[in-house]
């Protein structure tokens, strides 16, 4: 951890890290590796102004919320993935913990134009780990059987306004919840970015939306979610 932050800090031709997070450790190395010591340490000393931790699952946020001087929490949340809002969103408003939301179109599926038909390149992993064969089955469309997930879409697809493209849509849906700090979406090309972006400027939805999203999460998607959750 101390190499790796000098490292960085020589790359970047930085003082110091405005942010440094881990990334999807098991909770054994975060709980017992005194990892968090050392990230304390390294803020004691100016080298990093914040740190936080990313994870995968509820029962790893909720230990990482209880890490003393912890800033942020990266977690996967999206309108197929919404469990944080019941197990983890008051807590981390509680502790001043800011939430970093990743994966928040589902590796794509939420922005709406994937078909059956879709075919993806043999190093990606929507290819390769559809089914978990590699990692976290979470981390490839949420979690849902590919198929499972091109339904839902079409469910999803008459709620989006007129003003708003479906990926607009999922983003604004999440930064409509006052614990969530920011959503980092992938991008491939520059209008992209743009767009995901200007879904920050966004009206919010409206109350009614939100709560035929819920329903459709609870009644048609919560029960197909696989992996770590």
């Amino acid at each position: 951890v101390f190499q790796h932050t000098e490292d960085s800090l020589r790359r970047l031709g930085v003082d110091a890290l405005d942010l440094t997070q881990t990334h999807s450790l098991p909770l054994e190395v975060m709980r017992d590796t005194g990892l968090f010591d050392h990230l304390r340490e390294l803020k004691e000393q100016g080298k990093i102004k914040n740190f936080g931790a990313s994870v995968e699952s509820m029962d790893e946020a909720l230990f990482c919320l209880d890490v003393e001087g912890l800033a942020s929490l990266q977690i996967i949340f999206n309108i197929f993935r919404q469990k944080p809002i019941d197990v983890l969103f008051d807590k981390a408003k509680a502790k001043g913990v800011g939430l970093i939301i990743r994966l928040p179109l589902a590796s794509g599926l939420l922005a709406g134009k994937f078909t059956r038909d879709t075919q993806f390149a043999p190093n990606d992993h929507r290819n390769f780990n559809r089914n978990g064969e590699k990692f976290n089955v979470g981390e490839t469309f949420a979690g849902l059987p590919f198929e499972k997930g091109l339904e839902l879409v079409e469910e999803i697809r008459p709620l989006v306004p007129p003003n708003m493209t479906m990926a607009q849509f999922a983003l604004r849906w999440c930064l409509d919840f006052d614990a969530v700090l920011t959503v980092i979406p992938g991008a491939r090309r520059p209008d992209q970015a743009r767009d995901n972006a200007a879904a920050s400027d966004l009206p919010p939805l409206s109350p009614e939306t939100h709560e035929a999203l819920r329903r459709l999460y609870t009644v048609k998607t919560a029960a197909f979610i696989r992996g770590k959750y």
